[in-house]
């Protein structure tokens, strides 16, 4: 199924695809990423939108910014799996197992002081999230998780800030899903190997995809906690390829796009006859 796709095109929604966080995108940024996916679809190049979104939340980011259809949607933190019709891949939520025991996990939680389910329309199946109001530290990510496990031992939790509030967005979610293995599944169907997956980033719920062996990029605009959390890991990881570009969200981007050669696709011998320009 590999053949005419050039690669895997993935990427965050927002503060990656969308210029939506606090720092200001250049001049016509917008324009060069919608050209872009734009583009990429003309070239038979499957465009998957990540994101932390539920699947009407994300469409509509998509709709107020104006990006073409993507060909996937991976959202829910990589707990849900939505083709362009919007379709759920059933596959997939076979792969993640039961559905999550809210009631117990709440439960389990509910001596953790300040800890607030998030609300309901942003939970799923296989996906529990909750707000802190700060960072949370170690010690209590390890609390949090000793009392998850004691209700199922197959959890997983991703941890991720919230740069307009500052507080901790915790996902909890089966130790198979997340966006990494959510996006290498979508991969599997073109038969794909890392080096023709590319995955752009900008927080700490991207960065299981970034650092799994796919051609991984950090938008400029990443936070500098996330970027040295990157940085760390990626040292333990020998597989990880990792590229933080310096230009602010879509245009960041095309840079990485740039740096690993997969782009312009003509020079790949690609039907696209168009480049996007920085």
């Amino acid at each position: 199924m590999s053949a005419g796709v050039p690669f895997l095109f993935a990427s965050d929604l927002d503060g990656t695809l969308l210029p939506n966080t606090g720092k200001l995108p250049d001049s016509g940024c917008l324009e060069r990423t919608q050209a872009l996916l734009r583009t990429l679809l003309e070239a038979d190049c499957p465009i998957c939108v990540v994101s932390g979104r539920y699947l009407a939340l994300a469409k509509q980011g998509q709709a107020v910014f104006r990006l073409p259809q993507p060909t996937w949607w991976i959202c829910n933190v990589g707990t849900e799996v939505y083709d362009q019709t919007g379709a759920q891949d059933r596959e997939w939520q076979s792969r993640l197992g039961p559905p999550l025991d809210r009631e117990a996990l709440r439960r389990s939680l509910y001596r953790i002081s300040r800890l607030a389910p998030q609300e309901p329309q942003k939970q799923g199946p296989h996906k529990f999230s909750f707000y802190y109001p700060e960072p949370v530290s170690r010690e209590l990510l390890a609390e949090i998780m000793y009392r998850v496990r004691a209700v199922r031992n197959d959890l997983q939790m991703i941890s991720s800030i919230e740069e307009s509030s500052g507080r901790a967005l915790l996902d909890i979610i089966p130790a198979n899903a997340g966006k990494s293995h959510a996006l290498w599944h979508v991969a599997e169907r073109y038969g794909l190997a890392g080096d023709r997956i590319f995955f752009a980033g900008d927080s700490g719920n991207d960065l299981d995809a970034l650092l799994s062996g796919v051609c991984g990029v950090l938008v400029g605009n990443t936070p500098a906690d996330v970027r040295a959390q990157a940085s760390e890991q990626q040292k333990r990881n020998d597989s990880a390829r990792l590229f933080i570009a310096d230009a602010f969200y879509g245009d960041g981007i095309i840079q990485g796009l740039r740096h690993y050669g997969l782009w312009p696709l003509a020079a790949s011998g690609s039907k696209a006859k168009r480049d996007t320009q920085r």
